[in-house]
């Protein structure tokens, strides 16, 4: 309690795209993945909007494309990544294994520090939505992946079967 009779609160409010502060796993799974997925739909919805400008709409939409995802996305990946690496109390250089494949899953499964560390309070426990998003998520892209497999691999399975010819040819006379 303050002066004022406020009661102070525990956590500061989370500020997204700040680098200080912890986030906790379930967050860090769900804003990336979210982020991944909103990216997707944008640019689907921006694919129907710009395709009425003609030659326009096809420069903005690669414009569009290569700020979002060589420049927003892994900026907003970097900032959740520094603060996922402060809540097990690793300093935020630890982020840079994001650029090492699979090994940046291991963000994905170490846990928090179960009390204050030196980057901040505990974060608050992930409400349900987001436990739920949280393990959604990747099961909907290994489920996809899986899925694809499954269909390509079925394709190359198939023998090529000739086709009977739906015109008959009229023999050829001089």
């Amino acid at each position: 309690m303050t002066e004022s009779g406020k009661q102070l609160l525990p956590h500061e409010p989370a500020r997204l795209l700040s680098l200080r502060g912890r986030i906790g796993r379930a967050h860090y799974v769900a804003n990336t993945l979210g982020a991944v997925i909103a990216s997707f739909f944008l640019i689907y919805l921006l694919t129907f909007l710009l395709i009425q400008l003609g030659g326009l709409g096809r420069t903005l939409y690669v414009i569009i494309c290569v700020l979002l995802f060589y420049c927003v996305l892994p900026i907003f990946f970097a900032i959740l990544t520094v603060k996922r690496a402060h809540d097990f109390n690793a300093g935020g250089w630890l982020a840079l294994l994001l650029l090492v494949p699979v090994l940046n899953l291991a963000f994905w499964f170490i846990p928090g520090s179960k009390d204050d560390n030196h980057y901040g309070p505990k974060p608050p426990e992930p409400s349900t939505s987001i436990r739920i998003v949280a393990v959604l998520f990747p099961l909907l892209l290994i489920g996809g992946y899986l899925a694809a497999r499954i269909q390509s691999s079925h394709r190359a399975e198939k023998p090529a079967v000739s086709q009977p010819a739906t015109t008959t040819l009229k023999a050829y006379t001089p």
